[in-house]
């Protein structure tokens, strides 16, 4: 276990085939105060041209921490990932794992296990092979599994590569012709342990073509578990598997981090998985992280429209409205009295226009009223426990509704909507940062 801290981390490809990409300069850390990353002297950004994936990510994630990384495809989630292992070179800033910095590190030296989004399982070897594969290949597969601990060890009477000769001409014998040197039987108790873990020992034997997507899932997840590494990388591996099988997996995923206690980044793009996974979640876009924050802390305070847009399904509706202080909002087809705790806010906008933003759980079916909304139903979705309403305000403006499942609502009916005053949000129109009523 280890944490991983991020500092003012930039990652810059060349615009053209054989550009290269300039020596940079130091820029002042931009870091929250709250993020506790160690100082530095300078730290490099990349220079102007070239496309620029990643711009000046801040990211401390604690001992044992389940992060999570969110946003839409090709906000550099994944990019970001592949920074922490040693994948890709950063153009700038720093990073660390524990006390190390690894910025030069090779991905093997960093101790570091990374779960992939299509599994790479090596389809020529079974289950137990490739759980092994690693263990065989890193200082944890020689002799320092906890095999013989307290004991002395008597001396090897082969040298160590005819032992391992030796162990690969035996391994396809039955178990009793095998030869085992001790690295082996400290792989083998590794990977059985990691086996009845996850609950995968009756597929040891099998190769990976015998297994379904759930199956192929765990062993991959088996192979990062064996090397007991400090830090656990995830890049979206839950994609291709089904609805039913995606939530279970997701479920014993969060089980394992926690019985383990192995700091792990995950990526997703699914906010679902997001708000049901993490400790923390950082959303990001556009290759900078927009919140970092406890998931129901994103839900209800996003920081500006686009987290707010992107977090909670279906997403937020907005409504731009104009302000007359000190605490009525207007639209085209209604007028709002806000609470009081909105006063000092509003002041400062009176006259100007604002975002309404209003999740579609806080919309209720009401009655005629200057307050209240006029629309018409142009979808109804039943699924049960939940409908959800597509509907249209004047203007063309379509809103989302979710209401009771016993509420019978037709295509095509007029309604009118009430809002939640205490559940709205306003966001400034240019910059698209929330308003706090509490500030």
């Amino acid at each position: 276990m280890a944490q991983v801290i991020l500092e003012n981390v930039y990652k810059s490809f060349p615009g053209r085939k054989g550009e290269r990409i300039a020596p940079v300069t130091a820029e002042p850390l931009l870091t929250p105060s709250n993020e506790g990353l160690v100082a530095v002297g300078e730290t490099p950004v990349p220079p102007t041209g070239g496309v620029s994936v990643l711009r000046r990510i801040n990211l401390s994630v604690q001992n044992g921490e389940f992060m999570v990384l969110v946003g839409p495809s090709g906000c550099g989630k994944s990019t970001l990932l592949r920074l922490i292992a040693g994948l890709e070179e950063a153009t700038g800033g720093n990073i660390w794992v524990g006390d190390r910095l690894v910025n030069d590190l090779a991905p093997k030296e960093r101790d570091i296990a990374m779960v992939f989004q299509n599994y790479a399982l090596y389809p020529h070897l079974s289950v137990y092979d490739n759980i092994a594969f690693g263990l065989r290949r890193t200082k944890l597969g020689n002799g320092e599994l906890g095999v013989g601990s307290g004991e002395e060890q008597t001396p090897k009477q082969v040298p160590g590569w005819t032992e391992d000769a030796l162990v690969a001409l035996t391994r396809s014998l039955p178990k009793g012709l095998r030869y085992l040197s001790d690295k082996e039987k400290a792989v083998d108790e590794q990977v059985r342990t990691v086996a009845q873990l996850l609950q995968i020992e009756p597929l040891l034997n099998r190769l990976p073509k015998q297994l379904s997507g759930g199956q192929k899932q765990r062993v991959a997840l088996g192979r990062a578990i064996s090397r007991n590494p400090q830090v656990f990388l995830m890049d979206e591996p839950l994609s291709n598997l089904d609805a039913k099988l995606r939530a279970e997996t997701r479920t014993q995923i969060v089980k394992l981090q926690r019985q383990l206690g192995t700091t792990t980044i995950y990526v997703t793009h699914d906010q679902t998985e997001a708000m049901t996974m993490g400790d923390r979640i950082a959303v990001m876009n556009q290759g900078q992280i927009q919140q970092l924050a406890p998931p129901l802390e994103l839900y209800n305070q996003p920081a500006n429209k686009f987290v707010a847009e992107f977090i909670g399904s279906p997403p937020m509706n907005f409504l731009t409205v104009q302000v007359k202080a000190p605490l009525l909002i207007q639209h085209s087809q209604f007028r709002l009295t806000l609470p009081e705790v909105w006063s000092s806010v509003l002041q400062k906008y009176d006259g100007l226009s604002l975002t309404l933003g209003i999740r579609p759980e806080h919309l209720s079916v009401g009655v005629p009223a200057p307050k209240n909304l006029p629309v018409q139903v142009d979808l109804v979705e039943a699924l049960g426990n939940d409908t959800y309403l597509s509907v249209t305000l004047a203007e063309s403006s379509t809103l989302q509704v979710r209401i009771p499942p016993d509420q019978v609502v037709k295509i095509g009916d007029a309604l009118w909507l009430s809002i939640a005053v205490d559940k709205i949000h306003l966001f400034d129109p240019q910059s698209g940062l929330a308003m706090r009523s509490d500030c």
